[in-house]
């Protein structure tokens, strides 16, 4: 199936006013033929998958507003925030 995308449309980035093209899609279909799927868990099940939801990858970084450093820590607002500051290198495992 070849569809004529336009801007706002997924996986097409016109690079001029108006300008549409025309790409095959694949469609809902999934088959042996495919090499590659782009997926989001949504729900946890009954049992792990391993190397998938069996760990847990902690964030690389941290918040940068002042309002979210104090969610992340519990912190009131008499609390300095500058004292618990991240940066980019430490690592910050949350929930």
């Amino acid at each position: 199936v070849r569809l004529l995308l336009s801007k706002g449309h997924s996986c097409y980035r016109p690079r001029r006013t108006g300008e549409r093209k025309r790409k095959s899609v694949r469609g809902c279909i999934v088959d042996a033929n495919l090499s590659v799927l782009s997926l989001v868990i949504v729900k946890k099940g009954e049992k792990d998958i391993p190397g998938l939801t069996d760990t847990t990858v902690p964030r690389r970084l941290g918040p940068k507003r002042a309002s979210r450093i104090r969610k992340l820590f519990n912190l009131s607002k008499e609390d300095d925030v500058r004292q618990r500051k991240l940066l980019e290198f430490i690592v910050l495992s949350v929930r």
